[in-house]
């Protein structure tokens, strides 16, 4: 029998229904198919903020090569960011 761990708690005690198990600390549910099928995939999205980095860039000559180089820290092949630099 394989050992599943609580990904909240640790905890290794479960609760079983005919579809999913209940931690019996925390009362995480889990699909009984993978203890991995309940978490929801993260996507992060920071198209938002280089926008709004370049924008200061332009607005900003005293910082830009600071605001540039923040850009570069997410997206190291934006050209534009690039151009500041030079």
């Amino acid at each position: 029998m394989r050992l599943i761990r609580c990904t909240r708690c640790g905890g290794t005690q479960f609760h079983e229904t005919a579809t999913e198990m209940e931690c019996h600390w925390c009362r995480a549910r889990y699909l009984k198919e993978s203890p991995e099928a309940a978490r929801p995939a993260s996507v992060v999205d920071l198209s938002g903020d280089v926008e709004a980095l370049l924008r200061k860039c332009e607005t900003d000559p005293a910082n830009r090569a600071r605001y540039a180089s923040l850009v570069l820290d997410i997206d190291p092949t934006n050209v534009r960011a690039l151009s500041y630099l030079r």
